[in-house]
């Protein structure tokens, strides 16, 4: 039999191959229905998606012999994860020939990928959230899907639960028949009547004038109805805008009702006819004459589905439910619907379940969610840090085609002293991350400069190398190794430092370039070794311990799990952990602060104002007295000097949006300061570290175009002289960044980072505001006399 290997989709043949799959596999039965192309390449995410604005999804197809054999996509739910506060990995899009070995070995590549992000519990199928198509269909195989609902072999449920996936939660369709109409009808009529006397609500139909803006109002209902209910997560802004315009040609008004109470939307329901025939007969293509064999006569169409019916919670025990349904019954007797499915509705949900059973429907089909819960290797009590270990391996040598190879070959480690080393140097992390998909590529030309000992100012008093260790050639790991006389003088110690580590999973390699940097900080008299610090703690600092299932922010590292595994081995212990935190919700944590930090910002007599860029150099003082005088006292703290702090300004002064530097004063004199920058790194990403091509600044200006659309930013500092914390000015200077940074920039979250462990004032501060922990840097120290 020929070899089987499961890969990740990247080229353009492989996204064919993952879209034209499913036909092959369902071809001659006659109740598959394919989907619409160009909306299955969006939920693919190979075209626009506002899903994928925060969340990710990473396709993968099995071969054997060359031919695709099956598919499945990993998919990371951010949203879902921060409303849980869990580590879940979704996957969905699963298809696949009746074979247990093509199945695991689909199933083991989403699992590892997973697996060394930290995540060890999966969810699925759900293509690609819970607010579109989800679940396996495990009865009702006699007759086509509605629209919008999915379709699969029989043989699927074996497939799932041999891997070892148990059932979460059930979802049904119900079906009903016009035949009920008049039951229905009689038993609504008293009730509504009721209804409408004991409130002042009123009954209406989409308004077709004002069409998109009436679907977005539905679907904001429909976000805010379902709070409570299991596994839901709202759509962001964009996405229901993007459904919005996605609908509009398939909604029909008179099928879609609201309920109105004080001139408030509390009610929306809507109903899709069932496009499914005539999407199975154009093949699922809507060009060039699909989109009219589709919308064509909808008035033939005589079977509905019955999406969505939702009242806010606040309503949810009035009845109005009843009233939506009373206003879509009219409708569809005038369409002479025949047949509706009500779909999905949760076995949890009793309350819908049972007010349909009553009603006289049936349930017509039962598909399935599962979960695989593992536990991770270690999780330490005091910090929560996942501690990721070697602990599972894919049953399926397939899934791990793409890894790199052991260890062979002579080991060397040589300083990097040639332009060509000094390439291999900075290359080195895309062989290492070239499947990991949270990591940015740096700008090269970014990373040369900081490296670059004729023009970062550190070199004026400190002394660093770079290390690179090869094996018959091939790079396989790096290093930098700096002594900074500055950062010994002030603590009193005589410790170098080691930075920019990169290796691929290689003790023997790690170990090398350690012992490498220990012997140059010995020639140079010291006894100690920390890091990873680049520089000094001025810089980027600490290695990635916790949270690998999101990206790093811009100047933020992200490393493999098993670095700490490296890096332990060769006898380095915990010295500090710094802390990452997230703004969740900055919606509600501006409108609940604001009156208070009103008032205290009148009491404290204190005021925050821009950076002012014409005083560039007076301002860029003032931070820097602050910035030195209020971290004198923390751990690892060194002074900048005036050329690294003037440096470090000039570079921000490029990237910084000048409201988002904040300056608080007292008497006049500066007290605190705070710097918050766009996410660089959300524009970085695409671009694969390169500003220029062919000699043209191509990526430069793809840079300044996705630097519009930034979504998210950083606060990098956040500083307060002694004597005036605790006292709401960090609170005030928070606030304001992120009211200015979402009502201004369109920002929908903020990172603060970083904090010291047992810097308990600022994170107290920062845990107060609404921030949630979520990344965990560590840095280490090991006697090296």
């Amino acid at each position: 039999m020929p070899e089987l290997e499961v890969r990740p989709v990247h080229t353009r043949p492989e996204r064919r191959a993952m879209l034209d799959l499913p036909g092959s596999l369902y071809r001659g039965d006659p109740n598959w229905v394919p989907p619409l192309r160009i909306t299955h390449r969006e939920m693919l995410g190979f075209a626009h998606n506002p899903f994928y604005d925060r969340n990710m999804i990473q396709p993968f197809v099995a071969w054997r012999g060359g031919e695709p054999v099956g598919r499945i996509a990993a998919v990371l739910n951010r949203g879902h994860n921060q409303r849980y506060e869990e580590r879940r990995g979704f996957w969905g899009f699963f298809d696949s020939v009746d074979d247990q070995q093509v199945a695991d070995a689909l199933f083991d590549t989403v699992r590892d990928w997973f697996h060394r992000q930290g995540i060890f519990k999966l969810r699925g199928p759900v293509n690609p959230s819970l607010n579109h198509e989800l679940g396996v269909l495990i009865d009702g195989f006699e007759k086509p899907p509605m629209f919008m609902m999915t379709y699969n072999h029989a043989y699927y449920q074996r497939l799932i639960e041999n891997y070892g996936f148990q059932k979460t939660q059930d979802l049904y369709a119900f079906w009903g028949h016009v035949s009920l109409l008049p039951k229905i009808i009689e038993k609504l009529g008293p009730m509504v009547e009721q209804l409408k006397e004991h409130y002042p609500v009123l009954q209406r139909p989409l308004d077709r004038s004002r069409f998109l803006e009436e679907v977005e109002a539905f679907l904001d209902v429909y976000n805010r109805s379902l709070t409570n209910t299991w596994g839901f997560v709202p759509m962001s802004p964009g996405e229901v805008r993007h459904m919005a315009k996605g609908l509009r040609w398939l909604i029909v008004p008179e099928l879609a009702a609201a309920v109105e109470m004080d001139g408030r939307m509390v009610g929306a329901a809507f109903c899709m006819l069932d496009y499914n025939p005539r999407i199975k007969a154009i093949g699922g293509r809507l060009f060039p004459f699909g989109f009219i064999r589709l919308l064509w006569n909808r008035r033939a169409i005589k079977s509905m589905r019955v999406i969505s019916t939702n009242v806010l919670p606040e309503y949810q025990l009035m009845g109005f439910g009843l009233l939506l349904m009373n206003a879509l019954l009219p409708a569809a007797i005038d369409w002479d619907i025949q047949e509706a499915e009500f779909s999905w509705v949760l076995e949890s949900n009793r309350l819908s379940y049972g007010s349909l059973k009553k009603a006289g429907a049936t349930i017509d089909k039962t598909y399935r969610l599962y979960d695989l819960d593992d536990e991770p290797a270690e999780v330490e009590p005091q910090t929560g840090v996942v501690r990721v270990g070697p602990r599972w391996e894919p049953r399926q040598p397939a899934a791990m085609a793409r890894r790199p190879s052991g260890p062979e070959g002579r080991l060397e480690v040589q300083p990097v002293e040639t332009r060509r080393q000094l390439d291999e140097f900075c290359r080195l992390p895309w062989g290492i991350y070239r499947d990991d998909p949270q990591w940015v590529p740096p700008l090269l030309v970014e990373l040369k400069d900081f490296l670059n000992p004729r023009t970062h100012p550190f070199h004026r008093h400190g002394e660093a190398a770079c290390l690179m260790a090869t094996r018959d050639g091939r790079a396989v790991g790096r290093l930098m190794v700096c002594d900074d006389p500055h950062y010994n003088q002030q603590h009193g110690t005589n410790v170098g430092c080691f930075g920019m580590f990169e290796c691929f999973d290689d003790t023997e390699a790690a170990a090398a370039l350690l012992d490498g940097a220990a012997d140059w900080l010995r020639q140079r008299g010291r006894d100690g070794i920390l890091g990873p610090i680049d520089y000094s703690t001025n810089y980027q600092v600490g290695l990635l311990v916790d949270g690998f299932d999101t990206p790093p922010r811009w100047m933020m590292g992200h490393h493999r799990p098993y670095y700490a595994r490296l890096l332990e081995q060769w006898g380095l212990a915990k010295e500090k952990d710094l802390y990452a935190w997230w703004f969740t919700d900055p919606r509600d944590l501006i409108s609940t602060w604001r009156d208070k930090l009103e008032r205290l910002q009148r009491r404290a007599r204190v005021t925050i104002r821009p950076f002012q860029r014409g005083q560039f150099d007076e301002e860029v003082q003032r931070c820097r007295t602050v910035y030195n005088g209020s971290r004198k006292t923390n751990w690892g703290f060194v002074p900048l000097s005036e050329a690294e702090f003037t440096y470090m300004a000039d570079r921000l002064a490029r990237f910084a949006i000048a409201e988002q530097v904040l300056i608080a004063e007292k008497d006049g004199e500066p007290v605190g300061f705070s710097i918050t920058v766009p996410d660089y790194n959300e524009a970085i990403r695409p671009l694969n570290g390169r500003l220029f091509r062919w000699g043209l600044p191509i990526g430069a200006y793809r840079l300044a175009r996705r630097a519009k659309r930034i979504r998210t930013a950083r606060m990098l500092v956040l500083d307060l002289l002694e004597g005036h914390r605790r006292r709401g000015i960090a609170e005030m200077l928070i606030h304001r960044t992120l009211d200015y940074g979402k009502n201004e920039l369109g920002y929908t979250g903020a990172e603060l980072s970083w904090t010291l462990e047992d810097n308990h004032a600022i994170n107290s501060t920062v845990e107060a505001v609404g921030a949630k922990r979520y990344k965990t840097y560590r840095i280490y120290h090991k006697a090296i006399g």
